[in-house]
């Protein structure tokens, strides 16, 4: 096994609940079950990947990734203004590149 660490992310948890902002690590393979570490300004949470409901991070310098449903999705570089302008305003900062 070895462990997936996001330095900077939004982390949803539905729509009935605010986001939170910060790190997530977990253990690979995922699975619904795994424990996910998510590190904020203020405090350190541990969620089952099954109650969280998208991981929205700045994968590299040109594209954003995001893990729903369990899999990971990488935008096209067309779309990085976009993405980045939407993240920059829920974020309140930009999204630092994690890889």
């Amino acid at each position: 096994m070895n462990k997936v660490k996001i330095q900077d992310a939004i982390i949803g948890l539905g729509k009935d609940k605010d986001p939170l902002f910060g790190s997530v690590q977990y253990e690979r393979p995922a699975k619904t079950n795994t424990i996910v570490t998510v590190q904020t300004d203020d405090k350190t949470v541990q969620i089952p990947l099954n109650q969280i409901e998208i991981i929205v991070f700045r994968f590299d310098a040109e594209t954003f990734g995001l893990i729903f449903n369990y899999r990971l999705c990488i935008s096209d570089k067309k779309s990085f203004n976009l993405w980045n302008r939407q993240t920059k305003k829920l974020a309140c900062h930009e999204l630092q590149p994690n890889f």
